[in-house]
């Protein structure tokens, strides 16, 4: 039974989206051949909810930000080199936090030499921390334009998203059905941590990037993997993750290769992609040591914020979740990770496809046990979209299924709700005591 069952989740990941994936949607919603893009179903539905959403969240920001206490260097607990007073108004609080660090590369580029704390004679916090594509493209834009940091990355961040959000809907659309790209749309932009889709962080770029490797990986366009590999080593600390995922691409295309050619020059290419992928890792620490001269600039750097690059973080959330819940706590985790492993294990997330599959599997896997614990990983958990897929299987089931676009309506509903609880307690700054709340 089970050498049948995985037979048919082998032959799922790569075959078409099933009838009831898809929806049943009125004429006047199909994608007729001729219609101008805009008027394309699968243009128009994901940027009108994503402007919806970032709409909201702009009037979130815009209402919360009159809470924000005045920010000004020396507060002992966020970093401030651009002072700004209390309530700042709408662009200046879209740079709080690690914006302030982008901000000072957008504006200064990347230190040489690394600075020293006085105290200790240490490598001190310094921007090195942060990776170069979304402040180095916002300085460009803003010498181009003559802009503001906060308008400019702001705006950036926004437009990429955007199209990020429509090329997502795509990419799920063939991979998986309609009503799986509608639910994934629906689900990433409505996702609690969401509104830093439109702030000066890393986010958009960062699911843009992914996005684009995942479809590239899909149609089988090696080289411009290999671009989008370098690309995401210089956005995000995240290119190791793409390594497991290449080889499940290559696997799968290995165990079809009877119906489905599988060259020899791309059974050297995927391991190759693989390798790079894990070799990448290294490359902004590399210009690091290239730039600073310092030969472990970046690792110092990153003690700099007590964080040590090559440190398993799994205890850190198993000793997490004894201490605030027991064995209770250990117990309702084993459950939860057994329910994900077995819906992960089944025919019907294979039919999304090895590409959107393994992503689904190995970023959470990588936030776990490279990450530890703490609030930023609600936004790290955007990255992880493949994984919101679930939920379309969740409500496609034949008691949902009817009313199924009200319960994903409700569920939009009650997110975007929790963007405004997220904004509140995590971004908008109303005091720097100890236990202070990051986003």
């Amino acid at each position: 039974m089970n050498e049948r069952r995985g037979e048919a989740i082998a032959r799922a990941f790569t075959a078409p989206a099933p009838p009831d994936e898809q929806v049943d949607l009125p004429a006047r919603l199909e994608d007729p051949v001729a219609a101008p893009w805009w008027r394309r179903f699968a243009v128009w539905f994901p940027l009108a909810v994503y402007a919806a959403t970032r709409l909201v969240d702009a009037v979130y920001f815009a209402v919360m930000q009159r809470a924000q206490i005045a920010m000004y260097p020396g507060n002992g607990a966020a970093r401030v080199l651009f002072p700004e007073p209390a309530a700042p108004g709408y662009w200046p609080v879209m740079a709080n936090w690690d914006g302030q660090w982008y901000h000072e590369i957008a504006r200064f580029g990347y230190p040489d030499p690394l600075p020293l704390d006085p105290e200790t004679g240490r490598v001190a916090q310094n921007p090195w921390a942060f990776y170069p594509v979304f402040p180095m493209t916002t300085r460009a834009v803003m010498w181009l334009t003559h802009g503001d940091f906060y308008v400019v990355g702001s705006t950036l961040s926004l437009l990429v998203g955007a199209v990020a959000v429509v090329l997502l809907f795509r990419l799920v659309d063939r991979a998986a059905g309609r009503w799986s790209a509608i639910v994934g749309t629906v689900a990433t932009t409505t996702w609690v941590a969401a509104p830093v889709l439109q702030t000066c962080y890393t986010e958009s770029w960062a699911l843009l990037v992914i996005v684009l490797l995942l479809t590239a990986l899909r149609a089988r366009r090696y080289g411009w993997v290999a671009v989008l590999l370098v690309v995401l080593a210089l956005t995000r600390n995240l290119v190791l993750i793409a390594a497991p995922v290449l080889l499940v691409h290559g696997l799968v295309r290995w165990l079809r290769r009877d119906r489905d050619p599988f060259p020899v020059r791309h059974r050297v290419a995927v391991p190759v992609l693989a390798a790079f992928a894990g070799v990448l890792t290294l490359l902004w620490p590399t210009i690091c040591r290239l730039v600073t001269g310092d030969q472990d600039g970046y690792a110092k750097t990153m003690a700099a914020w007590g964080v040590d690059a090559f440190e398993i973080k799994l205890h850190t959330w198993i000793d997490y979740v004894r201490y605030d819940y027991g064995y209770t706590g250990w117990a309702v985790c084993v459950l939860g990770l057994g329910w994900f492993v077995r819906c992960m294990l089944s025919e019907r997330t294979a039919r999304w496809g090895p590409e959107l599959w393994a992503w689904a599997g190995a970023y959470p896997a990588y936030v776990i046990l490279v990450t530890g614990v703490g609030p930023s990983r609600i936004r790290y958990a955007l990255l992880a979209w493949p994984v919101f897929l679930l939920l379309a299987w969740i409500l496609d089931r034949p008691r949902l299924r009817p009313r199924r676009a009200w319960w994903l309506g409700g569920y939009a509903l009650v997110l975007v709700s929790l963007q405004g609880w997220w904004v509140w307690n995590y971004w908008v700054i109303q005091y720097l005591g100890p236990d202070v709340q990051f986003p």
